[in-house]
């Protein structure tokens, strides 16, 4: 792994981290969680939560795999995009007004 990849690996792990501790410390409640999954995934702003984040750099690694002739590599993160931005999203999306719905009551 080259030193760029593990310093963008390293600084993940820390806001990760910070995501965690905001979800899970000591005075964490159903808001505080909420406002992590909302970070994680949001679907009014899908690009700019984490999950999208992610699924857009697996397709833009997808795209460049598919200029190089790797057209059977392509689709497999193609799906894996999809799987991250629409079935683990959605659902973390759906706990989220859980979790809302609960602190409401």
């Amino acid at each position: 792994m080259s030193a760029d990849i593990a310093t963008a690996v390293a600084a993940i792990r820390l806001g990760l981290h910070a995501l965690r501790e905001n979800a899970l410390g000591d005075t964490a409640d159903h808001e505080d969680q909420a406002a992590v999954l909302q970070a994680l995934y949001d679907d009014r702003d899908q690009s700019g939560s984490v999950l999208g984040m992610i699924s857009d750099l697996l397709t833009d690694i997808g795209v460049r795999i598919d200029d190089q002739g790797g057209e059977d590599i392509t689709e497999v993160i193609d799906e894996a995009a999809a799987y991250v931005q629409d079935s683990a999203g959605l659902r973390l999306e759906r706990a989220r007004a859980a979790l809302i719905a609960l602190g409401a009551s």
